[in-house]
């Protein structure tokens, strides 16, 4: 994980080289040279992340080179800070420039010692190589017992031992043994996936020993794989069972056995089960073993990687495993708790503690059993207390720990690159829906993702990160949230036992520190305490209650990360006064992440943002900044700016960031246009103000674009040159708002292939619809006078699944929804069409409907027949409509068009 440290230096070093070259002509040859000596650094960790977990001398040998590379990083940031004040243009500027030629000399001299003390460092810790012993990476810490192996051999699987309390399974039983029993002529690999501790081995083991099974194939054959999977056990593990022979020739080859499994399974019908395979080369090694055999043979296999699933059997599908539901965690818990209990469930007296358990336990069963076995010993509810107001502690006691342990295998098996991005989710609160486009903007401005030069392919940096959160989620580490219009991933979570596995690592790799607001520590000058540490990345978590406290010491003036995360039910509310914010910025100048989502600056922000020359991330969200300062024009180095912030005044100065990739302007900016043309790096744009600029073709600079929102257009001249401007090739969302006026013909959009989001603000001309693209996912309409042909035109729309129709959207008085109309409909949006007073649907209408919303249609009599037949509505949702609240509840006339619904929202409430 840590070569994610030196890689990112790596890259400074050459930034510096490149644009610092003017300053560096006393020391450009040992930059070179501490880039050369970094890279082979770089390649030399990517072995040692591998095997540093077992072995103590590797490990600490990383964090020294680790330390190594922060101590040149601090070297190259702040040389930066020093002479970017001298790179201004002018006479000024050219005046300052020669009347520091001294004092630049001296730093120049001083930058060249701190180099000789690094490479020294460096030279000593290569010299310690051989001093220790550690002559060859790729062999080192064979044949020695480790934390891994020795986790693996506690977890190694016996079909023979099932568990005596297993909650949950009968179904999930039921569904595997009936795949298993199908008579297909080939043989067919089936997958059980799941997280660490969720039960994939002991579903395994009730099927395996299934008497359905049992009959069913000739012979059968159980094989523990672990990560360390030796090819040459499993297979002669696979004889001994379908051979029934204790020692299957001892003298044959790989190849030799391998082939005879394969000819004793000719003519069986058999079952083989794969217990805990990682990765797909394992099963490419012993996939030849595996032959057809007679109808309906089968490999089960039991993985965390979906990967590995889809690669040993393409056409089946997956048997993801459910998290254990409250009643089914306290059932297990009982049962682990009390074992001799004779009556079901628990004594009287214990069920007070059965929220919070089964809370902290998160449905995980490892973690309930665990949870059971402490509490087994103890008898009194006193005990139980004491226990469970522990039992964090008790689930985080580090490598020893069963629970975190065995979730550890999967974080130890990651790539060296994935590392640092399943650490970072730590920075997040727990249960938190982490927002994907965020976490991308994060790693990439971390530096946790390589630039394009750096990779073959041509993706983005977007691009591959979204890659590695597909990774992640594959293997059964982070979990998908809520999905996007286009099926993609649009939050993700990770499961709290999880987290916690994260936080361990994290603060073992000095990697982050988090800072709760509840728990946090305050010195005499009313400061968070941040002790002196070498992690360079902190997150604090606010509470509910009011904050006043100075947020910041001095003490981590090294720190590279800061993010703020402000419940919504403090927005608004006073945090954090302009002074402590100045004191922020002039301590902390090498920050590159800066996340103030909702963390109000009562009197804005100081001109000292621009001191933060190293920015790459800032995100200002719902600050409430009513201005922003020039100086924040010195931040050449942004990557991602968030001024989603109402009303506020944005100088003249972004145009300066030519490094921007994502840039959110204000919400009804109250400032005259601002110049954008000189981002060619920009793949971003919303909420940027229609002006001159477009007339101009401006736009069409914008050549990396693929997300615009643009508002206030006057003009059909405007809208017809954003329509005709060719960035609209590559767009794949776009939010046009022209207000009150008609846009003029919507033609061009016929040619957007690839847009799958679209925004309208405004009237559209008859037909328009007719030029919508045809791979649109999501629509969202206002203002559009749409008339009833033009809906049954939208209707024929094969891959739309996301339909908003706002106020003035629709102007009549009764609107037909078609038999067959809008098949791939999934959430429908009727929001404050007050002209709608009918609403007719044809059974057969939106055959894929999950969630209708009807917000403010005060003159809507009712709710259509039609809802009865939409079988797949789980969510209906009404508000404003004080008619239909009677009408709709149980007993009510139109109770039984949506009895089948299984939520239901009712509120009279006008606001929408």
């Amino acid at each position: 994980m840590d070569e994610s440290v030196v890689s990112f230096v790596v890259e400074r070093f050459g930034d510096l080289l490149i644009q610092e070259a003017v300053f560096l002509h006393g020391v450009s040859g040992q930059v070179q040279s501490m880039q050369a000596e970094m890279k082979r650094m770089q390649c030399f960790l990517k072995d040692a992340d591998a095997i540093q977990e077992k072995n103590e001398r590797v490990r600490n040998w990383v964090a020294e080179i680790r330390d190594v590379a922060y101590d040149a990083e601090d070297v190259i940031d702040r040389f930066i800070l020093k002479v970017s004040s001298r790179r201004r243009g002018g006479l000024k500027g050219v005046l300052k420039r020669y009347v520091c030629i001294f004092d630049e000399w001296i730093e120049l001299h001083k930058v060249g010692k701190k180099m000789e003390v690094i490479q020294a460092k460096i030279h000593d810790i290569t010299n310690s190589l051989q001093n220790y012993g550690i002559r060859s990476i790729d062999h080192e810490g064979e044949g020695t017992s480790s934390t891994n192996e020795s986790q693996q051999e506690l977890r190694r699987s016996y079909p023979h031992v099932e568990e005596d309390d297993v909650i949950g399974l009968e179904k999930d039983t039921e569904a595997l043994v009936e795949e298993l029993i199908k008579e297909e002529v080939q043989r067919r690999v089936v997958s059980i996936v799941g997280m660490g501790g969720l039960g994939k081995t002991t579903l395994a083991k009730k099927v395996y020993n299934h008497n359905v099974i049992r009959r069913h194939f000739d012979c059968t054959a159980w094989v523990f794989i672990s990560q360390q999977c030796r090819t040459r056990d499993v297979i002669q593990g696979i004889l001994k069972r379908v051979t029934y022979t204790d020692n299957p020739d001892k003298n044959m080859t790989d190849e030799e056995l391998v082939e005879k499994l394969y000819r004793n399974l000719e003519e069986k019908r058999y079952l083989v089960v794969l217990d805990d395979i990682w990765s797909t080369d394992a099963w490419d090694r012993l996939r030849p073993g595996f032959p057809h055999g007679k109808t309906g043979s089968k490999v089960l296999l039991t993985t965390r990687n979906k990967a590995v699933a889809a690669h040993a059997d393409s056409w089946s599908v997956p048997y993801e495993l459910r998290y254990l539901t409250e009643e089914e965690s306290w059932e297990l818990l009982c049962n682990k708790a009390f074992p001799k209990n004779l009556s079901p469930g628990c004594p009287p007296g214990f069920e007070q503690f059965k929220q919070e358990i089964v809370e902290k336990c998160g449905g995980l069963p490892l973690a309930v059993v665990v949870v059971g076995g402490l509490l087994a010993k103890k008898k009194s509810l006193d005990e139980w207390e004491m226990v469970i107001s522990n039992i964090s502690p008790h689930l985080n006691k580090g490598k020893q720990d069963q629970v975190l342990g065995i979730l550890a295998l999967s974080f130890n098996n990651l790539p060296y690159h994935l590392k640092p991005c399943f650490l970072y989710l730590g920075m997040f609160p727990e249960d938190f829906a982490i927002p994907v486009g965020k976490l991308i903007k994060l790693w990439i401005s971390e530096g946790f993702v390589p630039q394009p030069q750096q990779r073959a392919g041509g993706e983005t940096m977007e691009e591959m990160a979204k890659l590695y959160l597909e990774e992640l989620i594959h293997r059964c580490m982070v979990q998908v949230g809520e999905r996007s219009s286009t099926r993609g991933i649009k939050t993700c979570r990770v499961h709290d036992l999880m987290r916690d596995l994260c936080l361990l690592k994290a603060r073992e790799y000095n990697f982050l520190e988090i800072y709760n607001q509840e728990n946090m520590e305050v010195d005499n000058s009313n400061s968070v305490a941040v002790s002196i540490a070498k992690s360079r990345r902190f997150a604090i978590h606010f509470g509910e209650q009011r904050c006043d406290t100075n947020l910041f010491g001095r003490e981590a003036l090294n720190l590279r990360s800061l993010l703020l995360f402000v419940p919504r039910s403090r927005f608004g509310l006073d945090l954090i006064r302009k002074k402590q914010v100045k004191n922020m910025y002039k301590d902390f100048k090498l920050l590159r992440v800066l996340e103030m989502e909702r963390a109000v600056v009562v009197e804005g922000l100081p001109t000292e943002i621009g001191n933060l020359i190293h920015l790459r991330y800032l995100g200002l969200k719902y600050t409430e900044i009513q201005k922003l300062p020039r100086s924040i024009g010195k931040l050449r180095s942004l990557q991602t700016l968030d001024l989603r912030i109402f009303g506020t005044e944005v100088p003249d100065v972004i145009w300066k960031m030519e490094r921007l990739r994502h840039l959110y302007l204000p919400f009804s900016q109250s400032n005259t246009e601002l110049r954008i043309d000189t981002l060619r790096n920009l793949q971003t744009l919303k909420s940027v103000k229609a002006g001159s600029w477009i007339e101009k073709g401006h736009l069409a600079k914008l050549t990396n674009i693929r997300r615009l929102r643009i508002d206030d257009i006057s003009s059909s001249e405007q809208a017809k040159a954003v329509l005709e401007s060719p960035v609209m090739d590559r767009l794949l969302s776009l939010s046009l708002d022209r207000l009150w006026l008609t846009f003029p013909s919507l033609t061009p959009l016929r040619r957007c292939h690839h847009l799958s989001k679209l925004r309208l603000v405004g009237r559209m001309q008859p037909h328009s619809c007719d030029f919508l693209p045809p791979n649109l996912c999501k629509l969202s309409l206002r203002l559009s006078s749409l008339e009833q042909d033009q809906i049954a035109t939208l209707e024929k729309m094969t891959n739309l699944r996301i339909l908003s129709l706002y106020d003035g959207s629709y102007m009549r008085k009764e609107m037909i929804s078609s038999a067959q109309g809008f098949p791939q409909l999934e959430l429908l949006q009727l929001l404050l069409i007050s002209d709608l007073q009918e609403w007719r649907m044809e059974e057969g209408a939106m055959p894929r409907l999950r969630r209708l919303v009807i917000h403010g249609c005060h003159n809507l009599k009712m709710v259509p027949e039609g809802l009865r037949f939409l079988t797949t509505l789980r969510e209906l949702e009404i508000i404003g409509i004080r008619v239909f609240e009677d009408r709709l509840r149980p007993g009510g006339a139109d109770y039984y068009k949506v009895q089948h619904i299984s939520s239901i929202t009712l509120s009279n409430t006008q606001e929408v």
